[in-house]
C-alpha cells in the first residue's frame, strides 16, 4: 500500500512509525480495505475503536446468519423470527456503514497529546492514481457498499410505508393526537401479518388534513435520496383516506405539488400509481377510478389493484380496468403474493395488466413461467416482504426469483414497505447476492431491468446515464 503523504500534528518520527504500523493491521483486517483505497481521503478517527466494534458487528452478523439458517421452513413462527433476524442484520450493517463515514475524534494518545491533556490528529492519505489494487475477495460490506452507490429505480412502493418514524411523530403532534413514546414503538414491534396490517391503519390514523401528504412525500423523497434511488412509482391507496374526509382531488393536488417542488430541488423523480382497492369491491374501485379520470395531471400515471388477493380475485374488476386502458392510464396489480397462480392468470387474461406485483406463487406453473418468459410482463420482486408474508417463500435462498430470472422471466426488485419491514432497496439486491448468489454483473442487469420496467417516458436516456454513473462506480469500487 502506498501513501504520499500522512501529517501528523506531531512530527515524532517515533509516532510516525507507530501510526505506520497501525494501519498495516488496520489494512490486513477484512472488511477495513476499502477504506484505503478510497482516493484524496481525510479521516480523523480513534482506530482501536473502529477495530473493536467492526471486529463485534462481523462476528453478530455471521452469528446471526447462521442461527437463522438453523429456522425450521415448516413453523408459523418462522417468518416472524426471520423478520426480527433481517432487521437486526440491516441494523448492524447500517452501523458499520456509518463507522466507516463518520470522522472519528480522540486517536491514540501516542500520536500527540495536548496540554489538557486531549489527543487530537489529522491525517491526510493520498493514493496516486496510477497505483493498481486487486480485490479478489470483496467481503459482504464492500458489496453493500457498491450497491448503495449505484443509481436506482423502484416501482412497487407504497406510499404510507414510506413514512419514517420522525416524519409519523410529527404529524401525530401537529393533529393534535397524544401518544406515548412506548405506545408508538409497540406498533412496530410485530410478527405476523396482522400486527403488519394494525401498523398500517396506525400510519394512516395520523393523516388528518391534506397537508400531511406532503410530509408523506417528503418522507418518500428521504428515502430515495438516501438509498440513491432516482425514480419511483408510488402507490397511494385513496379509499380509506376519503372515508376519514379527506377530498381526494386536495389530496392529489397536494401530493403533485410536493413532487414537482422535489424534482426541482434535486431531480429526484416521482409518479403516482393510485391503488382502486379490491379490498372495498368493484364499485369502490370504479369510483376510484372516476376520481383519477378527472384529474390532469400528469405525474397520476395509472392504476393498481392492491389489498387482500383472495377477498377480491381479479377478475371481478376486468371493467374496471377496460375503462383505465382505454382512457390512456397505465395498469399493475398486486397477484401471486398470496394467492396461488391463477391469480396471476386472471390478472392477465381479464385485466390485461403490463406488470405483475409479487408474482411468486407463478413458479408453481410451469406453463405459467412460460408465459411470462415470452410476453417479458415485469415481476415485481419483494423479496424481503414474501419472507414476511411466508405464504410461498419462508427464506431468501428459497425465493423464485432465482428461477425467474435465469429461465428469462423478466424480474425488477423493490421493497414494498420499506420503513415497516425496517429494509432498504440496496439491501434487497444485497439479499439476491448473499442469498441467491447473483453476481455483480447481473445485479446490474436487474438494476437496468428495473428502468425498463418503469413508466418513464424516455428509459433508454435513464439507462444511458445510469450506465455512465455504474461504470464510475465499479471502477472506483474495483469491482
Amino acid at each position: 500500500m502506498s501513501y504520499t503523504s500522512i501529517i501528523f500534528s506531531s512530527q515524532k518520527k517515533k509516532s510516525r512509525k507507530k501510526f505506520e504500523s497501525l494501519l498495516q493491521i488496520i489494512d490486513y483486517k477484512k472488511g477495513l480495505k476499502k477504506v484505503y483505497l478510497l482516493r484524496k481521503l481525510v479521516v480523523k478517527v480513534k482506530f482501536e475503536q473502529i477495530l473493536n466494534r467492526i471486529a463485534v458487528i462481523d462476528r453478530d452478523i455471521n452469528e446471526l446468519n447462521k442461527i437463522k439458517s438453523q429456522l425450521p421452513d415448516d413453523r408459523p413462527y418462522s417468518s416472524g423470527l426471520q423478520l426480527i433476524f433481517d432487521k437486526q442484520i440491516t441494523n448492524l450493517l447500517n452501523e458499520r456503514n456509518i463507522i466507516l463515514d463518520q470522522k472519528i475524534p480522540n486517536p491514540p494518545a501516542w500520536l500527540h497529546t495536548t496540554k489538557n491533556g486531549q489527543a487530537k490528529y489529522e491525517v491526510i492519505q493520498t493514493i496516486p492514481a496510477e497505483t493498481e489494487f486487486t480485490n479478489t475477495e470483496p467481503t459482504d460490506q464492500d458489496i453493500m457498499s457498491f450497491i448503495k452507490a449505484l443509481p436506482k429505480t423502484e416501482v412497487h412502493l407504497h406510499l404510507e410505508a414510506c413514512v419514517n418514524k420522525q416524519t409519523l411523530k410529527q404529524m401525530f403532534k401537529n393533529n393534535g393526537i397524544k401518544i406515548s413514546e412506548e405506545e408508538f414503538e409497540k406498533h412496530y414491534t410485530f410478527h405476523d401479518l396482522n400486527g403488519f396490517i394494525q401498523l398500517f391503519l396506525f400510519i394512516q390514523s395520523a393523516v388528518k388534513s391534506h397537508k400531511d401528504f406532503s410530509y408523506m412525500i417528503d418522507s418518500l423523497a428521504e428515502y430515495m435520496r438516501n438509498d440513491n434511488i432516482k425514480y419511483s412509482e408510488v402507490f397511494v391507496a385513496p379509499t380509506k383516506f376519503i372515508q376519514n374526509g379527506i377530498d381526494f382531488e386536495k389530496m392529489m393536488d397536494v401530493i403533485v405539488k410536493r413532487i414537482r417542488e422535489i424534482k426541482q430541488e434535486d431531480g429526484t423523480e416521482i409518479n403516482i400509481l393510485v391503488d382502486v382497492s379490491r379490498t372495498f369491491g368493484q364499485e369502490n374501485a370504479m369510483n376510484n377510478l372516476n376520481r383519477v379520470l378527472k384529474l390532469k395531471h400528469p405525474e397520476v400515471i395509472g392504476i393498481g389493484l392492491g389489498g387482500a388477493e383472495q377477498m377480491g380475485p381479479a377478475k371481478d374488476f376486468e371493467t374496471v380496468f377496460k375503462k383505465a386502458k382505454e382512457e390512456g392510464l397505465r395498469t399493475v396489480v398486486h397477484a401471486g403474493e398470496d394467492e396461488g397462480p391463477i391469480s396471476i392468470w386472471d390478472s392477465i387474461n381479464y385485466l390485461k395488466v403490463e406488470r405483475i406485483g409479487h408474482g411468486t406463487s407463478a413458479i408453481q406453473d410451469p406453463d405459467l413461467v412460460e408465459y411470462l418468459r415470452e410476453s417479458q410482463i415485469p415481476i415485481e420482486i419483494c423479496l424481503t416482504s414474501n419472507v414476511f408474508t411466508g405464504k410461498y417463500v419462508k427464506k431468501e435462498e428459497n425465493h423464485p426469483v432465482r428461477q425467474y430470472f435465469d429461465q428469462g422471466v423478466y424480474t425488477c426488485i423493490n421493497t414494498d414497505d420499506p420503513e415497516i419491514f425496517d429494509v432498504s432497496l440496496s439491501y434487497e439486491y444485497f439479499k439476491m447476492y448473499r442469498f441467491l448468489n447473483f453476481s455483480i454483473e447481473e445485479l446490474i442487469q436487474l438494476i437496468k431491468k428495473g428502468i425498463y420496467a418503469t413508466f418513464h417516458q424516455d428509459k433508454d436516456a435513464v439507462w444511458k446515464k445510469f450506465e455512465t454513473e455504474i461504470l464510475k462506480i465499479r471502477k472506483k469500487h474495483n469491482l
